[in-house]
């Protein structure tokens, strides 16, 4: 086959696994790379919760990083759902959450238009993990001042 030729073969199923442990690896090379961290024991599906609803609702501000955060939650065993930062709350009650997730995301909380705390989850009295954006929320919500550092930092 040529340089750059993309072969028309199908995966059967002897190979399914191979592939997938591959994509897998790829995506922890990429992580690494990117400076996230990656998990080294092995990979556990959180499964569904029945009637208990252990659930995590994980709200999404826009990080790069939110499905990262999503399966290291996972991999944890906890179950969790991925929403958008303006879910309804009506949405959200229907999964009787345990604790919020706030992600990061790109814009500053000063920002005109940017996107704000849901009063839900303060009123909701749950635990509460904000990162980067979600944790500028936290802290403007609560009568405290984010300011810029002296450089970026990711």
């Amino acid at each position: 086959m040529r340089d750059g030729a993309v072969s028309n073969t199908t995966i059967d199923e002897s190979n399914e696994a191979e592939v997938g442990a591959l994509i897998l690896r790829a995506e922890e090379e990429v992580a690494e790379r990117e400076g996230a961290p990656v998990a080294g024991e092995p990979k556990i599906a959180a499964p569904r919760p029945s009637q208990c609803h252990e659930t995590v609702v994980i709200l999404d501000f826009g990080s790069q990083y939110t499905q990262l955060i999503a399966r290291r939650v996972r991999e944890l065993g906890v179950y969790c759902e991925l929403l958008p930062h303006d879910a309804p709350a009506s949405d959200v009650a229907r999964l009787r959450p345990r604790a919020f997730i706030l992600s990061g995301g790109p814009a500053s909380v000063y920002e005109p238009g940017a996107p704000t705390l849901p009063s839900y989850v303060l009123e909701s009295s749950l635990p509460v993990l904000g990162i980067c954006y979600g944790m500028h929320l936290l802290a403007n919500a609560h009568g405290g001042h984010v300011v810029p550092a002296s450089h970026r930092e990711y």
